[in-house]
């Protein structure tokens, strides 16, 4: 409890003094070159720096707690528009370096990742009929495709991302569209998938989505996962993805040609009130590589956290109706049950309880937040050979975000 307490209070004063430095003051939109009429280049920085403590992870038998600051997300975007059709978005990312991981701690600093994060082409022809070309967001599950600067909790899940080795990012062709006064909406994706390791086949991947919304329209390409009492909203969605010959079940002998193929089904609620703001969101995902890791040297990208599992999320949020000094306060909760193949090598069908609740004070809506939240992650299958790989272990989380 004295490290708990003291984690806690550090967590504070770093927030404190962050917000300090910066002042509270208004996040502006970022700032506009206008170049005609109808064209622009719009210039946006964003950015999420953690503070995590976990109880785990350090000292010589690993067991002692871990205290990390690292940038979660540093970007900078531009944001073009040629005409009232064409556009494009160019964003690049600093993420890293942090030793404490979804499910792990690592003995040493991981290397800070900077790369290209999104390069596309858009053009809307129409509001049934739009495209984007490039490099873009996967567009199979909904908290994926959620802004993640329009977060309910400090992230989206953990544990949603597919095989992709850009994890939510990939190369290709989206269509979409929203029809029926935006009640209805539709996405289609062409893509290059996993193509890392030795596949069998060199096929794209193949994503369709579609959402129905029966109250206030979500008519933009991305989610929130929280509109912040600005809309109510009742979406149900769906999807399905599919890429043929994308790994052996041994990899070895390049033999036991398997498929991949995912599903997932969700539905998202808010709904202001004069009591507060409620949200309600959920979602199943089932990611399948024809039970791959039973094939004895199964190819790593169908085993592990994003290889064959499934299971589902589950969040609640709460926004009180009136400020509590310069801000708005948002409670939150979250609930995951998920069940993977192989998540550490030689432990089968591992269950794992994820839940998290915290905090979150708007100072300028989502340009400017601070975020509190604690975590438990709990593993109903133990690791025969290394016990600690399944410990359960809690975590602290500080999140400073800022836009510009």
């Amino acid at each position: 409890m004295k490290h708990a307490r003291r984690t806690i209070m550090s967590a504070s004063l770093l927030s404190l003094v962050l917000l300090l430095c910066m002042g509270i003051q208004s996040a502006l939109a970022g700032p506009v070159i206008n170049i005609s009429d109808d064209s622009f280049l719009m210039i946006n920085y964003e950015t999420q720096l953690y503070w995590q403590w976990r109880d785990t992870g350090s000292g010589p038998n690993n067991s002692g707690d871990t205290s990390d600051i690292f940038f979660r997300r540093n970007r900078l975007s531009l944001n073009g528009q040629v005409d009232d059709t064409y556009g494009f978005i160019f964003s690049i990312q600093q993420e890293g370096d942090n030793r404490i991981e979804d499910i792990t701690v690592s003995n040493s600093r991981l290397a800070s990742k900077f790369d290209v994060l999104d390069a596309y082409v858009r053009a809307d022809f129409t509001d049934y009929f739009r495209l984007r070309v490039g490099l873009t967001k996967d567009q199979l599950v909904r908290e994926n495709i959620e802004g993640c600067f329009d977060p309910l909790s400090a992230d989206r899940s953990l544990f949603i991302y597919t095989d992709l080795p850009r994890l939510d990012r990939d190369y290709g062709l989206v269509i979409w569209g929203n029809l029926l006064d935006a009640k209805l909406q539709y996405r289609l994706a062409a893509t290059r998938g996993d193509d890392t390791g030795n596949n069998p086949n060199s096929d794209l991947r193949y994503t369709g989505r579609v959402h129905v919304t029966l109250l206030d329209p979500e008519s933009s390409l991305i989610y929130r996962g929280t509109y912040l009492g600005e809309k109510k909203v009742l979406t149900f969605g769906a999807g399905y993805q599919y890429q043929p010959g994308v790994v052996y079940g041994n990899l070895a002998a390049s033999s036991l040609a398997k498929d991949y193929e995912a599903w997932t089904a969700d539905g998202f609620f808010e709904y202001p009130t004069t009591a507060g703001t409620f949200t309600l969101s959920a979602a199943y995902l089932n990611e399948y590589f024809d039970n791959a890791y039973e094939g004895g040297d199964p190819d790593p990208r169908s085993v592990g956290e994003n290889g064959q599992k499934k299971g589902w999320y589950s969040k609640a949020g709460y926004l009180l109706p009136n400020k509590i000094g310069p801000g708005k306060i948002q409670l939150f909760g979250r609930f995951e049950q998920w069940k993977f193949a192989e998540l550490t090598a030689g432990t089968f069908n591992q269950k794992m309880n994820w839940g998290a609740a915290g905090v979150n004070y708007l100072l300028k809506g989502q340009d400017l937040r601070v975020t509190f939240q604690y975590s438990n992650t709990h593993f109903g299958v133990q690791d025969i050979v290394n016990p600690q790989n399944t410990k359960s272990f809690n975590t602290l989380t500080t999140m400073l975000q800022f836009r510009f």
